[in-house]
């Protein structure tokens, strides 16, 4: 979901057509596929108009239906918070060499 980390666009996919979006396991199997991924949710973490600073992302497993717009909402609040959370652990942070 590289729309997430680079363009800090929200990206819904239902039976996500690259198997191998998210690489593969220890056994070499795609992981979408060993996890039986039927949709999936990745929502950049962005803290105001700030950069991205990474992507929060949900899979939809197990013959579910695809995610929902209110389950969208929710795991963008979720994004927002972590974010939030992120730029403020960041702050605290010892500079370099301290």
């Amino acid at each position: 979901m590289v729309d997430a980390l680079y363009d800090g666009a929200s990206a819904l996919r239902v039976s996500p057509v690259d198997a191998e979006a998210f690489g593969r396991d220890a056994t070499g199997a795609p992981v979408l596929v060993r996890e039986e991924v039927t949709s999936l949710l990745c929502m950049p973490l962005r803290s105001g108009a700030g950069p991205v600073l990474g992507a929060l992302t949900l899979f939809r497993t197990g013959g579910r239906g695809a995610f929902e717009m209110a389950e969208a909402g929710v795991a963008d609040r979720i994004a927002r918070h972590v974010a939030l959370a992120m730029a403020h652990t960041a702050e605290r942070a010892p500079g370099p060499g301290a």
